[in-house]
């Protein structure tokens, strides 16, 4: 795999309702070819998508109860551990023992909805992201977007409030609205930072939409998840975005919205539509970014308290890569920042 992605750390593989039971689907992760699947039971899955034998996709092939066989020699592997179960072509008395092979296994979990990979060697050393939302609750609206360039940018973007009145223009967002002086207090989480719960901006018609008094808190984890709450005394709404490498040079990312009120429901085509526009923009800016980093050495020139959280964010992923064996020590301190958008 490659060095462009933290390890030890949980990654968004996928949505739950991507991969149905019985059924498998090909990805690839951290450079790598993955293959997703459940079980005819429906426990979810996830192993290199490389049969050890001739390098055959088992994605191609098909799930058997517990078991994932290959397209090409029908050589059979157990999803729960890539234990080789069955070599059909060897003699029926052949002494060799076929589970002394196995195909690389990832630990999957499932929450909410999600897929989550653990990118490290071993067995995860913590658990699978909390989202703060009860178990019953799905997105409502969930967007893909595959771009180019380095991961580390496409995560900046995650922290990075000043582009937002620039790239996304949009008549229900800040089209055509003044800008205003913010002022915003941070403080550090075991894996991040936060912004801390504040009234959200009044130039936005989609906050004005969820009515009452909405607060919101915005939180970026390690490696690269962003989850902003808004909640009032009877409506919640969770909008979270999540990067994962995908093949050298590119990034998967999410974005998922999710609410507990029936006004939302109601507008589900129209928040889907207005959500694949938003995240399409990123995705082209991002391209377009690449298309000098691809070709000149850069170093960015951060100005100005809004540049902060992309230095945060280096600071924190500088940390994780040296701390080794040890645990990790946030290295942030609380701060309060101020910029215009």
């Amino acid at each position: 795999m490659t060095g462009a992605a933290l390890q030890g750390l949980w990654y968004l593989a996928g949505l739950s309702r991507e991969v149905n039971p019985g059924a498998m689907v090909r990805r690839i992760l951290f450079g790598e070819p993955v293959v997703l699947g459940r079980t005819g039971a429906g426990a979810p899955f996830a192993l290199r998508d490389v049969c050890p034998h001739r390098a055959a996709p088992l994605s191609a092939g098909r799930v058997s109860g517990e078991a994932v066989t290959c397209p090409y020699h029908a050589w059979s592997f157990s999803a729960a551990d890539g234990r080789c179960l069955s070599v059909p072509a060897l003699p029926s008395d052949d002494a060799r023992d076929p589970s002394t092979i196995r195909v690389a296994r990832y630990a999957l979990a499932e929450a909410n909805g999600l897929l989550w990979i653990w990118y490290g060697a071993g067995e995860p050393l913590f658990a699978a992201p909390d989202i703060g939302l009860p178990p019953s609750f799905r997105p409502k609206t969930a967007t893909v977007v595959e771009t180019s360039g380095p991961f580390d940018e496409a995560v900046v973007g995650l922290v990075d409030p000043a582009h937002t009145p620039v790239v996304h223009k949009q008549w229900w967002w800040r089209e055509g609205r003044p800008r205003a002086d913010k002022t915003k207090a941070f403080a550090p989480t075991a894996l991040g930072f936060k912004m801390t719960a504040h009234a959200p901006s009044s130039n936005s018609l989609i906050y004005k939409a969820i009515g009452g008094a909405p607060v919101t808190e915005i939180e970026f984890r390690l490696p690269a998840l962003r989850l902003e709450h808004i909640s009032t005394a009877t409506r919640r709404v969770l909008a979270l975005t999540a990067m994962t490498p995908g093949e050298a040079g590119t990034t998967r990312i999410v974005h998922l919205n999710y609410w507990d009120f029936a006004l939302f429901d109601a507008l589900l085509p129209f928040a889907q539509g207005m959500a694949d526009s938003f995240l399409k923009q990123d995705g082209d800016i991002l391209r377009l970014q690449n298309e000098n980093l691809s070709r000149t050495r850069h170093r960015a020139l951060y100005l100005g308290d809004a540049d902060e959280p992309a230095k945060w964010y280096f600071a924190l992923n500088k940390a994780w890569s040296e701390k080794g064996e040890a645990e990790f020590v946030n290295p942030l301190a609380p701060a309060t920042l101020r910029w215009r958008t």
